[in-house]
């Protein structure tokens, strides 16, 4: 009986502990499509790509991921308060749901992996040669945003623009958004910034993809302790319905 009731307490006190991070991936995903200095980030890497996913997308998947754990957390909280055995089934089959959509993003970050070392900053340099000075599209706009944000130059560095057209037609001069200050109006190659793009931003998504490894961990550990003392109350429960 003491067991039962430990695994009743821990299963609420986890299930808190879920429900709350259901809420901080909601407001994740309600910032990421609200948030206006990301658009441009994820445009930019969103293009020609067809495995890494478009902005909109990611906010989209954050905010159902978020109601799903946050239903999921409600269900074992309740379950575990009432010690009702529909509840706490219906928490386990949606946390076992949660477990394998985790194990499918997993998968899936695996499988973006060549994606974001190779085709992706090979793919965005073909479209850097096409840049265009003089009629700027939505990707000039974006890749400008980037330059001014993350203080950075081309996809690898300012040396990448040798291979546009543009370059060579505007007397070997790079966007205004590579530079801080222009001399005469001119961004130069020497007065750019000398960093990639590629390069600052890989660093940036690798420090918060460390993060999100570590946290995501953390609840996918929760998340099976709390199912095998969802299985525990469970078990008690029709223990003692057949007893009475």
């Amino acid at each position: 009986m003491a067991c039962c009731l430990c695994a009743k307490y821990l299963l609420l006190f986890f299930n808190l502990i879920i429900w709350l991070t259901g809420g901080v991936f909601l407001s994740c995903g309600i910032l990421v499509l609200y948030k206006r200095d990301l658009h441009e980030l994820f445009a930019l890497l969103s293009y020609d790509s067809h495995l890494v996913p478009s902005f909109l997308n990611v906010g989209y998947v954050l905010i159902g991921v978020g109601a799903l754990v946050f239903i999921v957390g409600l269900l074992g909280c309740c379950g575990s308060v009432r010690e009702s055995r529909l509840l706490l089934g219906l928490y386990v089959f949606f946390i076992i749901l949660v477990m394998g959509g985790e194990l499918v993003v997993a998968m899936y970050t695996v499988l973006l992996g060549d994606e974001w070392d190779t085709r992706l900053p090979n793919t965005l340099k073909r479209r850097l040669s096409t840049y265009n000075y003089s009629i700027p599209q939505r990707f000039e706009f974006d890749l400008d945003t980037v330059h001014k944000q993350f203080a950075c130059c081309g996809i690898d560095g300012p040396t990448d623009f040798h291979a546009n057209a543009d370059y060579k037609i505007f007397g070997n001069r790079l966007p205004s958004s590579c530079c801080n200050h222009l001399l005469n109006g001119v961004c130069n190659e020497a007065d750019s910034h000398r960093l990639g793009c590629f390069q600052i931003i890989n660093e940036y998504v690798q420090l918060y993809s460390r993060l999100i490894v570590g946290v995501g961990i953390g609840i996918a550990l929760l998340e099976l302790i709390a199912l095998i003392m969802a299985v525990c109350v469970c078990r008690n429960k029709a223990d003692e319905d057949e007893f009475y």
